[in-house]
C-alpha cells in the first residue's frame, strides 16, 4: 500500500511549508518567513495562490509545490494564467513515486481551474525535458552584469593576500578605463526621479505600452504595488523618467547581498516605444548606476530578452552577459500549455515573452 497521498494545502499547513523552506534554504531565508507566505498566497490582486502538497502516512507535509496566478498580456489580449514556483520535496522523500504525485497534483490544479498556460524557472532536466518535447518552449534568459568596484569583488572571491594585493592595484589602474561611472549627455526635456512608491499613472504608462511585446505578465499599478511590496528583507526603490512631458520609462532596483557581494537588482525596466523613450533610457541606466555606486554596490545584474529594446539600451549603458560558468544560476525559462492544442496560447514560443527578474518571483 502506497503511504504518499496528495492535495491541497490548508491554513494549518503553513507551519510544516515554512519549516521545509527552511530546511532547504536555510533559517533566514525570505522563503522561510510567514510574511512570504502570506505575501504570495493571499495578498496576490489577481488571485490566491493554490499549494499541491504530498503527504506521509502520517498526514504531514513533505512536499509542495506554488501556482501562483497572474494575468497575462497575449498577442492583444488579456488572459488568466500562472507561474509555478518552489517546488521543494524533504530529502527523506525525494523519491520518484512522491515526485510524480505532486506533479500530478500540479498539474490538476490547472485542469480545476481552467489556467491555459503556465510559466516557470526550471531545473536543467527539466529545461531538457521541454526542450525535447517542445523546443520552441524553452530559453535560457541572458543575465547581463556591469562590474562597478573591482577591488570589492576581488576580496569577495579571492582570499590569497598575494591576489588581494594584485587585484587591488590592477583594479586601481583598470577601474578608470573600464569601470568609471558613465555620463549620459540629457535634454532638459529629460528628468528622472527616485520615487518612495508607484505613482498612479503607472496604469496609463502599462495602456501604452501593453503590446509593445508579444507576451508580457501585465505591469498595471495593482500588479506592481503587490510584486514590489516591502515584504520580509526585500526592499525595492523605483526610477521613473519622463520625456518630453510623458512617462517614457520606469526600472524597479533592489541592493542585495549574493553569494557573498553587494548586488545590485534591476528588478525591472520598462521603457515605452519611440526612439525618444530609448533616449530617456539612456538617461535612466546612468541613473541606475548612480543609484548602486551611492550604495555601495559591487556590481550591477539584471534579466533581460535579447531581442528587447531595454537589452539594447542595457548593452550601450556597459552592462555584458555573465558566462555561464560565473552566474550564480542559469535561468531556464519554460512555457506550458494546457488547452486542448486548438487555442493560439500553444503556439507561444519562449521567445515570444519578455521577461525581467520581477518574473522570477522569490527576489
Amino acid at each position: 500500500m502506497d503511504p504518499m497521498s496528495s492535495d491541497l494545502a490548508q491554513e494549518s499547513d503553513m507551519d510544516a511549508i515554512l519549516a521545509i523552506n527552511r530546511l532547504e534554504y536555510g533559517p533566514e531565508d525570505i522563503l522561510a518567513t510567514p510574511a512570504d507566505y502570506a505575501w504570495r498566497c493571499e495578498q496576490n490582486p489577481v488571485g490566491k495562490a493554490a499549494i499541491p502538497v504530498i503527504r506521509n502516512a502520517s498526514g504531514d507535509v513533505v512536499g509542495f509545490i506554488w501556482v501562483i496566478p497572474m494575468r497575462l498580456r497575449v498577442k492583444g489580449q488579456d488572459c488568466l494564467a500562472a507561474t509555478g514556483t518552489n517546488l521543494v520535496i524533504h530529502p527523506a522523500y525525494r523519491h520518484n513515486l512522491g515526485y510524480v504525485k505532486l506533479l500530478r497534483r500540479f498539474e490538476q490544479v490547472f485542469k480545476d481551474q481552467a489556467i491555459p498556460l503556465h510559466f516557470s524557472f526550471v531545473s536543467k532536466e527539466a529545461y531538457r525535458r521541454q526542450r525535447e518535447r517542445q523546443p520552441q518552449a524553452v530559453m535560457t534568459i541572458p543575465l547581463l552584469l556591469k562590474p562597478l568596484d573591482l577591488e570589492s569583488l576581488a576580496r569577495s572571491y579571492w582570499t590569497g593576500k598575494w591576489q588581494r594585493f594584485s587585484a587591488r592595484w590592477g583594479g586601481r589602474l583598470v577601474a578608470p578605463l573600464v569601470f568609471r561611472p558613465r555620463q549620459t549627455a540629457r535634454s532638459q526635456e529629460v528628468s528622472v526621479s527616485l520615487l518612495d512608491c508607484f505613482p498612479p499613472y503607472m496604469d496609463e504608462f502599462w495602456r501604452q505600452t501593453r503590446d509593445k511585446y508579444p507576451v508580457m505578465a501585465v505591469r498595471d499599478l495593482k500588479f506592481l504595488q503587490w510584486r514590489f511590496a516591502p515584504v520580509s528583507n526585500r526592499r525595492y526603490h523605483v526610477l521613473v523618467v519622463h520625456a518630453q512631458g510623458h512617462m517614457a520609462g520606469y526600472a524597479v532596483l533592489r541592493c542585495a547581498t549574493v553569494r557573498g557581494v553587494e548586488t545590485g537588482l534591476v528588478m525591472d525596466l520598462l521603457l515605452g516605444d519611440g526612439p525618444w523613450c530609448e533616449q530617456a533610457g539612456d538617461c535612466l541606466t546612468t541613473e541606475i548606476e548612480a543609484f548602486f555606486r551611492a550604495r555601495g554596490m559591487s556590481l550591477v545584474t539584471g534579466l533581460m530578452m535579447p531581442f528587447s529594446t531595454e537589452y539594447r539600451t542595457l548593452r550601450r549603458a556597459g552592462y555584458r552577459l555573465v558566462p555561464s560558468a560565473l552566474a550564480p544560476r542559469l535561468f531556464h525559462f519554460a512555457v506550458f500549455s494546457h488547452t486542448d492544442g486548438q487555442s493560439d496560447l500553444t503556439q507561444i514560443a519562449a521567445r515570444d515573452w519578455f521577461i525581467t527578474l520581477a518574473d522570477y518571483e522569490s527576489l
